[in-house]
């Protein structure tokens, strides 16, 4: 006869039965590949935008090829990236006619001729426009014994802040928001949890486990076990779209990405433990799929408006009182958190005591939920309240 199974090998054993089980189901597998295929498709358009570039292409005659350096400051000023052709009149024109070139540049000192094939560009005009004047004036001061770097040194204008805004706090901002929804959409999974119960208790399952599990040992395992699967599936999720961000060259990522993901990953499994234990525990209560759907409705809509508190409260200001606040609040730190430490708007003195109440919330919550757990997964004449199932649990 073998030895019965102590508590931390139950969980384990329960832990990779539920992985084990998850993985290999369909439903997980068609997620990760229909997921990655939609990153897939999306750097695919991004790839082909970046192809199709904006670029203006520009063809300078002979008799206005000389004022090639002066668009070309002109157009890295307004920021259009813009590509000069020397041609003569005739290819020139041909090539607009033919959509080789956006525009064709002629003429001279005393009077300009931009030809397009259709419709005038409001981009590629405003440069030509502007390099025209500048080119005029300089040779307007030259003329007139003035020396144009002297009248520009006097014009000029140095922009400065009084507090400088960190310039990769935009790319920052933006994985901190793709990780929360990333772990928003992630802790789904706690739904798992809740679902697993009530299927083990309708196919009676769950009696030929507890016979050699304690109640306690299976919510633990099974709450280990899917929240493994879940931090996994984030995880290629999140290095999917850093690949893609990277492959498309479309989003720069900022030098706090592996901070930023290791805080989301801890956000993620305090968050996960939270609501999955209380999702375990809720389920156990119902016998049909539909009962636990209603139970597990409460705990749902606690972590959207959490969800919505971090994206709305916290991004229009990171260190108000709204923000603090849900800092400290269980159900709301695994979202507001990240983003805070996004905005460089949280200390990390709040950070670990955040840590710290949202562990305490979860053992708490464990305690009670796996009383309950116990006390309500082997009934299945209907739905059950929770002071019942505390009342009925032994020990």
């Amino acid at each position: 006869m073998s030895a019965p199974l102590t508590g931390r090998q139950a969980v384990l054993l329960v832990a990779r039965r539920e992985f084990v089980t998850q993985v290999r189901s369909r439903s997980f597998v068609i997620g990760i590949v229909f997921t990655l295929v939609i990153f897939a498709a999306v750097a695919g358009v991004a790839v082909f935008v970046s192809s199709q570039t904006d670029e203006k292409t520009l063809g300078l005659t002979p008799s206005t090829v000389g004022l090639q350096p002066v668009l070309e400051q002109v157009a890295a000023q307004q920021d259009v990236t813009l590509r000069i052709v020397e041609v003569d009149d005739d290819a020139g024109r041909a090539q607009v006619e033919g959509d080789q070139l956006d525009a064709l540049l002629s003429g001279g000192a005393g009077g300009y001729a931009l030809l397009y094939r259709d419709a005038v560009d409001s981009t590629l005009t405003p440069v030509v426009a502007t390099a025209a004047q500048q080119d005029a004036l300089t040779s307007a001061l030259s003329s007139a014994g003035v020396d144009p770097s002297s009248v520009d040194a006097q014009a000029r204008v140095e922009p400065s802040t009084i507090e400088p805004v960190d310039p990769q706090q935009g790319q920052q901002l933006a994985v901190a928001l793709g990780g929360t929804f990333l772990l928003f959409m992630g802790l789904q999974y706690a739904a798992g949890v809740a679902s697993g119960v009530v299927e083990e208790k309708q196919s009676r399952v769950v009696e030929v486990v507890l016979s050699t599990v304690r109640a306690r040992d299976l919510l633990m395992g099974k709450v280990l076990g899917i929240g493994i699967l879940g931090l996994v599936q984030l995880l290629v999720f999140v290095v999917a779209a850093m690949a893609a961000a990277t492959l498309t060259r479309r989003f720069t990522l900022p030098e706090t990405t592996p901070g930023a993901i290791l805080m989301l990953t801890i956000w993620f499994v305090l968050g996960y433990a939270l609501y999955s234990t209380a999702l375990g525990f809720l389920g156990a209560l119902a016998s049909r799929l539909e009962e636990a759907s209603n139970a597990s409705t409460p705990v749902t809509m606690i972590a959207m408006v959490s969800y919505f508190v971090a994206i709305f409260a916290v991004i229009n200001d990171p260190s108000g009182i709204v923000a603090r606040i849900a800092t400290f609040i269980p159900a709301s730190a695994p979202f507001v958190v990240p983003l805070r430490a996004a905005f460089d708007a949280i200390s990390p003195v709040e950070i670990v005591i955040s840590i710290v109440i949202t562990v305490a919330a979860i053992w708490v919550l464990f305690t009670i939920g796996a009383r309950v757990y116990a006390g309500a997964v082997l009934q299945t004449g209907g739905r059950m309240k929770i002071r019942d199932a505390w009342r009925s649990a032994v020990g």
